[in-house]
């Protein structure tokens, strides 16, 4: 089974995003359609514009996949090092639809309280609002957050028992929770909606988690530039996870530009796997 890749891309519209992500050699490309900081997507604002990006798909080939985040957090005693406290799923059913109508799935999520109650009855929540429009949830466990290993979202997704619950792996997160290839294979593959790729600033976890929140969001490396092995917890991951190199380096985006930054990434990453003799 062939190995189907995601790109994300930051062009004005998205159909530029389709067609960038196509010519460096993505397979998807993500949609974007929650608001971001207050703004309203371009898309769903005016969605006459749809004929622009169906055309883009249709001429490319690729789908699209990935609304953007619901982040859980208690409003009232936000984690430190969290990503922000999205609204009530309830407000973001017409994005939600507008999804649905266009067979756009992949909402995610992290958890960021430690209120287990509240943790559980927003992402039942979450899963239960997006259900009505057949669109999937992705729960990302994060290394500095308070779901923070592969078992703890196993658990919470059994807990949940939303038929529409799914898990993000992330190669950084299961690399500094010290978790194994097996962790990986002991979760149901089904439940593995979308894995990411890259590399490790540091070969051993930080004690300074708020330093490592910002290193994973800005500071991460290519697989294989760290020297540490991450290949078997590649290999653990089921054929049919979609695959998003989460990679962000400002730092080399600002030295190359963005579309080169995407196709040099997708290049390393598949040709990791080449050199590890993972099937592609």
């Amino acid at each position: 089974m062939r190995k189907l890749w995601k790109g994300m891309g930051r062009a004005p519209h998205l159909w530029e995003n389709i067609y960038n992500m196509y010519r460096a050699g993505y397979d998807a490309c993500g949609a974007m359609l929650l608001p971001f900081r207050g703004n309203a997507p371009e898309i769903v604002e005016h969605p006459e514009l749809w004929d622009k990006v169906q055309k883009a798909l249709d001429e490319t080939g690729l789908f699209l996949n990935g609304l953007g985040n619901c982040i859980i957090d208690d409003p009232d005693n936000p984690h430190p090092f969290g990503m922000g406290i999205s609204p009530d799923p309830e407000t973001y059913r017409p994005y939600f639809e507008f999804a649905g109508k266009h067979g756009i799935t992949g909402v995610q999520t992290s958890i960021w309280t430690g209120n287990e109650d509240m943790a559980l009855e927003r992402f039942a929540k979450l899963c239960d609002v997006t259900a009505d429009y057949g669109v999937t949830v992705t729960l990302e466990f994060v290394a500095w957050g308070v779901c923070d290993d592969i078992k703890k979202a196993q658990k919470i997704i059994k807990e949940v028992n939303r038929p529409n619950a799914r898990i993000t792996v992330d190669i950084m997160h299961l690399y500094y929770q010290n978790a194994s290839p097996d962790d990986i294979r002991n979760c149901p593959p089904e439940l593995i909606d979308c894995f990411h790729i890259c590399d490790m600033p540091h070969a051993e976890f930080p004690t300074e988690k708020e330093a490592l929140a910002k290193e994973g969001r800005s500071y991460r490396l290519f697989p294989g530039e760290s020297g540490v092995d991450i290949s078997e917890y590649v290999r653990a991951i089921p054929d049919t996870a979609l695959i998003m190199p989460e990679i962000p380096n400002p730092e080399r985006v600002g030295a190359w530009g963005e579309f080169e930054y995407n196709c040099r990434t997708l290049e390393i990453c598949k040709q990791y796997y080449r050199d590890h003799n993972i099937p592609l």
